[in-house]
């Protein structure tokens, strides 16, 4: 009997904006996106993090963040078939143990972690359920049964242009977390930098037209691979940088299917 199998083609990037080659400022943005074996096909972990642009040692903070979280995954995964056990004592544990991460490392290096705050927006998706975790602004986008949705909406904190950060000592009261069953194919996550872009903050809802032809591109072409350039460039483009001059990350991921995926 052979099993019903998937396979994921992913793109995804961070680059420095504007404002920061201006002032000779690291990119404060990270990502990371990792694909793990299981008997119903590979499983998808991906995660960004938005480093405060105020904080000198942020482009660590958010580093570490996508780091760990990558692992804690990876870990949980190791010991259970399924996400469903999941729990928001749990999250808040993950995501306690990230924060004490940043914490070891701001001692290390002599500064407090407000000079290390990020945001984290990361996701599990499995064959037919998905976890997803967010504590800032930003957004992870996937195609529902008819459109596009947002699994939380950006965060904005107390005043405009600010947010929740997991290292503020609030943290965990600010987190959103939820599991969705059903399959879910289609996947994008991106920093605030894209906000404008992808979302349409009129009705709080996706345009669409902003990413699904990436999508689509990347679902035909051989294996992804090739559009990490054109996606570096995308994100330095002029017309990009006319709309933000922030740091940028933009996450894309399409599932295959059985003979998609050549199984």
């Amino acid at each position: 009997m052979t099993q019903h199998q998937t396979a994921w083609k992913t793109v995804f990037d961070s680059v420095k904006g504007t404002s920061h080659e201006t002032s000779d400022q690291p990119c404060q943005d990270c990502c990371r996106v990792v694909t793990e074996p299981s008997t119903n096909g590979d499983v998808l972990i991906a995660v960004c993090a938005d480093g405060a642009g105020s904080a000198e040692h942020s482009d660590q903070g958010s580093q570490i963040a996508c780091d760990q979280f990558i692992q804690l995954c990876k870990k949980y995964l190791l010991e259970n078939e399924s996400i469903q056990d999941i729990n928001h004592e749990l999250i808040s544990d993950w995501l306690q143990k990230i924060r004490d991460s940043i914490v070891e490392k701001a001692e290390e290096i002599e500064t407090s972690i407000r000079q290390m705050a990020t945001t984290l927006l990361g996701c599990i998706i499995t064959s037919n359920e998905s976890l997803f975790v967010q504590i800032g602004d930003g957004a992870m986008v996937f195609r529902g049964e008819n459109s596009f949705e947002c699994a939380f909406w950006p965060h904005t904190g107390e005043y405009a242009n600010m947010t929740n950060f997991l290292t503020s000592d609030d943290f965990a009261e600010k987190f959103e977390w939820k599991i969705v069953n059903d399959q879910i194919n289609e996947f994008v996550a991106f920093t605030d930098g894209l906000e404008r872009l992808v979302l349409k903050f009129e009705d709080q809802s996706v345009h669409e037209p902003a990413i699904a032809p990436m999508l689509n591109a990347i679902r035909r072409s051989e294996s992804g691979e090739e559009f990490f350039e054109p996606l570096r460039g995308f994100l330095n483009s002029k017309s990009v940088n006319e709309r933000t001059d922030d740091d940028k990350t933009l996450v894309l991921a399409t599932r295959l299917e059985n003979d998609e995926a050549g199984v």
